[in-house]
């Protein structure tokens, strides 16, 4: 009998330790959900009548909590417009878990539910509705498809440099970067990414435009403007260099995007080298200290490790129409602190390696414009990455890189070479693509000096240098052949107008299905803006008639 009571006793606090673990655990759970104000986004929609009724309870201008997270990702909040920005990432992306941060709520208040709840309205314009108590705010609430990275500027640095909302940032000033990537294809550690940075604008002539694109430098230390951290952001390459580009005076947003990135798929790897001599562009949306900024793109700087550059060779920079491809000499110039000078070729700027390399460079130039041998025209750059260039240039118009006899905004390299001039070679790479597929600059015509499809598809770019202009006109027997066979290679695969199509597609979705091109406009109302209903038809339609009168050149030579 005692056995039995004891056993029975035994097995009653073993259930009452049950209950009551499970009491805790319900606890744990309930506090946490209040502590970190855990709601599922279909439990929380509101219906037209509920909506009705928290707007006419509003209590606040400003939302009641400002650190919001879906699926962990906190919101970017834009004070201004009182609209939260919300970056989608995955298959649930579009109905995520919402938890609130309220770091003024005690925890009586938490478990009494007087902290805050949120509540969705799904209407045209998306609201997120905050109330505790009587309290009750509305904000907007923009779902992207886009990366979104938001850069804090401190408001000692906007008033020692007098910043106004463009944030014409002339040397480096110190700043703080946050990086939400929500690529499909991550596979980093962490999509939210912060680094303390250095940024200064930059720019031509765009860098008077309100929208100014941006030259950033990822910083170790915080403290210490000279110090490096290198990282892969948006999966392009690992690196301490960046730019945040923004397409200001081109009405689609897309041409320097699509023609460098275009560049990269065709040329990265075509040569002696095997060098990228490319870079890549990826779309994100920007803020600056929380108020939206616009739709921008993210890319490196090419560079020497574009040109797998070694000690002995150099990487030069075309800035201007200098004629300096057809020079006789080199031209001296002196040094501005009076201390002595170095002969240049004008236009050009030693970007990584020996400025004793000028005579290399003009010595390579000269044999290609003057010597009138194929063999030595040849031995004076990279075959394929010089076909490849033409190729691209013909196709993009690219009016701001080649015209007539004129060179700009090019990157050339002087590289080691058993087949080159006295051991070198040149290999190249465009930049600054904007003015392209038909946009161009006429002088007293367009905005913000840019008319948009000024030149017809069938427009022929005037062309009369580089190691393909220079071959035809020597009479080289192979280069025509070469031509046709690298096009036909070209057309068949990347150049193919299904992938060309394709691309455009996966552009028109990023920039107007993302709702980031409305946004800009209404941000900058002043830029170069296409219609938005017609999105990237225009452009697709016109880059693939140019293909089409490709097609017919490149038959006729």
């Amino acid at each position: 009998m005692e056995q039995s009571t004891f056993r029975n006793s035994k097995i009653i606090k073993s259930i009452l330790l049950l209950v009551a673990a499970c009491l805790v655990l319900v606890s744990v759970i309930f506090i946490d959900n209040r502590l970190h104000g855990g709601f599922y986004w279909d439990k929380i929609q509101l219906s037209d009548r509920d909506f009705s009724a928290y707007s006419q309870s509003i209590t606040s201008d400003t939302p009641l909590v400002t650190d919001i997270y879906f699926n962990d990702e906190k919101l970017i909040y834009d004070y201004v417009d009182n609209t939260f920005y919300y970056s989608i990432t995955g298959e649930d992306g579009y109905t995520p878990f919402i938890t609130l941060a309220d770091a003024g709520a005690s925890t009586k208040d938490l478990l009494l539910a007087k902290s805050p709840r949120v509540a969705i309205y799904p209407g045209e314009t998306m609201k997120l509705v905050l109330y505790s108590g009587d309290s009750v705010s509305i904000s907007n609430l923009v779902f992207t498809t886009l990366p979104v990275m938001n850069i804090s500027i401190s408001p000692e640095t906007i008033d020692e440099l007098g910043l106004d909302e463009t944030y014409a940032i002339y040397d480096y000033a110190p700043v703080e970067m946050d990086l939400f990537d929500n690529s499909d294809d991550f596979d980093g550690a962490s999509r939210s990414i912060h680094k303390s940075a250095k940024i200064h604008m930059r720019g031509g002539t765009t860098i008077d435009a309100p929208q100014k694109s941006y030259r950033m430098s990822l910083l170790d230390d915080s403290g210490k403007m000279d110090s490096k951290s290198k990282s892969d952001l948006l999966g392009l390459r690992e690196d301490d260099d960046w730019i945040l580009f923004a397409a200001y005076s081109d009405y689609e947003k897309i041409r320097t995007v699509f023609s460098m990135n275009l560049w990269h798929d065709m040329a990265a790897g075509d040569n002696e080298w095997n060098a990228p001599v490319s870079n890549e562009y990826r779309f994100f949306e920007l803020f600056i200290n929380g108020r939206y900024h616009g739709l921008y793109a993210l890319t490196y700087p090419i560079d020497d490790k574009e040109f797998k550059l070694k000690d002995d060779e150099t990487l030069f920079k075309k800035k201007d129409w200098a004629g300096s491809e057809y020079s006789i000499d080199l031209e001296y110039s002196e040094y501005e602190d009076g201390s002595g000078g170095i002969y240049i070729l004008p236009g050009y700027s030693v970007q990584d390696g020996d400025a004793g390399s000028f005579e290399q460079l003009h010595n390579l130039y000269y044999e290609m414009a003057y010597s009138g041998e194929p063999a030595t025209i040849r031995a004076t750059s990279d075959i394929d990455n010089s076909i490849d260039l033409w190729l691209f240039y013909k196709l993009t118009q690219a009016v701001d890189n080649v015209y007539g006899q004129g060179v700009k905004n090019l990157y050339t390299a002087t590289k080691n070479s058993d087949e080159g001039i006295d051991g070198y070679k040149l290999l190249f790479a465009p930049w600054d693509m904007d003015q392209t597929f038909g946009n161009r600059y006429v002088d007293g015509e367009g905005r913000h000096g840019i008319s948009s499809y000024f030149n017809a598809p069938d427009y022929d770019l005037p062309m009369e240098w580089s190691t393909v202009y220079f071959l035809m006109q020597a009479g080289d027997l192979e280069i025509t052949s070469q031509v046709k066979d690298r096009y036909q290679q070209l057309r068949s695969g990347l150049w193919s107008d299904e992938n060309i199509s394709a691309m455009i597609s996966e552009y028109d979705s990023e920039i107007y299905g993302s709702g980031a091109f409305a946004r800009t406009m209404n941000r900058w109302p002043d830029g170069n803006y296409h219609d938005p209903a017609v999105g990237l038809l225009d452009f697709e339609n016109y880059v693939l008639a140019r293909l089409a009168c490709m097609d017919l050149y490149i038959q006729s030579l």
